[in-house]
């Protein structure tokens, strides 16, 4: 929906002023990583990769800083608007089910936390080259 997307943005926006304030250099796209997704609310984290914290920064008021257990995950591309992901989505759970993988939609929280990432700025990229990868946890 668009107030999560609007969500999304802003808090993306807020870890990415939190390291230029702090001279942190991203490794990776930034993401967000999905908590819990219900008709009722949306949790998510957002989240950029980095090397390693320096030692004079500490957690701000809106942004900590943390790890990602390991884990194995499934991966999916999404290539196109960020608007058209659910049919991406539409896509994996058919490809679960047709594997026995979901049966009913409380299945999908057994692939949590998934994330998505952004590989492109939609800023400097045409909507219709955006491309995110979606990664679902393995139980």
């Amino acid at each position: 929906s668009s107030a999560i997307s609007a969500a999304v943005s802003a808090a993306l926006r807020t870890v990415q002023t939190f390291l230029i304030v702090n001279r942190i250099a991203a490794v990776g796209a930034p993401r967000v990583v999905y908590r819990e997704w219900t008709p009722a609310a949306v949790k998510f984290t957002a989240a950029v990769p980095i090397a390693a914290v320096p030692p004079e920064v500490s957690d701000s008021a809106d942004v900590s800083i943390g790890t990602m257990p390991e884990c194995s995950a499934l991966r999916f591309v999404h290539r196109g608007p960020y608007r058209d992901v659910r049919h991406t989505y539409e896509r994996i759970e058919a490809w679960l089910r047709s594997r026995g993988g979901i049966k009913t939609p409380a299945d999908w929280a057994r692939y949590s936390p998934m994330w998505e990432e952004y590989l492109n700025d939609p800023a400097t990229t045409p909507e219709s080259e955006l491309i995110t990868r979606i990664y679902l946890t393995l139980p």
